[in-house]
């Protein structure tokens, strides 16, 4: 799974024969037992792990900075095959996943974004693309963290554009009359 861009770079994280080099820096030590191989690259690691013993990694883990907690893991949890197509984050190293990836069509670029945008353990951001063409075309926001969406955008006709809006709350409405963003010359 990618981030979304086309990197021809990229390296394919699905099967492991053999572990090679990540980007510029070199692998210091590998590791194997029965069902993981750990690459160190002596910055962190990546250990992929195959449940199944079916010779593709299940899961890779990624410790970004070599401090034992693992960053990031990759995970197939979307259709058969053994492409991994969901990237689980922990971006501000508490321990929790605040941030979600999903390769819902197994095509490379990401299709849904759940984000915890407040790190309260709540997903208050999901951003789709139900038509797989690389733009988002559906987003729902939790602004003011209650734990419900109150913000919803749309591009209902697919130009790439969000055409929609949908508040379910007027307290993140910038055109409510009671918002603090509204304009007080407004006609009612």
């Amino acid at each position: 799974m990618s981030d979304g861009y086309d990197d021809p770079t990229a390296h394919d994280h699905g099967h492991y024969d053999e572990p090679t080099p990540h980007d510029d820096h070199s692998i210091h030590e590998v590791h194997h037992d029965s069902h993981a191989i750990t690459a160190d690259y002596g910055h962190g690691t990546e250990t992929m792990i195959d449940t199944d013993g079916d010779g593709y990694a299940d899961e890779v883990d990624i410790d970004v900075n070599g401090d034992g907690h693992v960053d990031a893991v990759y995970t197939h949890t979307v259709g058969g095959g053994h492409e991994l197509d969901t990237l689980a984050v922990d971006t501000n190293h508490d321990g929790r996943v605040d941030l979600v990836e999903f390769d819902t069509n197994h095509d490379g670029r990401v299709d849904e974004i759940d984000a915890d945008r407040n790190h309260d353990g709540r997903v208050d951001a999901i951003i789709s693309d139900h038509d797989y063409d690389g733009r988002p075309d559906h987003v729902e926001l939790d602004q003011n963290f209650d734990g419900r969406p109150d913000t919803e955008y749309a591009d209902a006709n697919d130009n790439g554009t969000f055409d929609t809006a949908h508040y379910a709350d007027d307290s993140v409405n910038p055109l409510a009359d009671h918002h603090p963003d509204a304009n007080p010359y407004a006609k009612n």
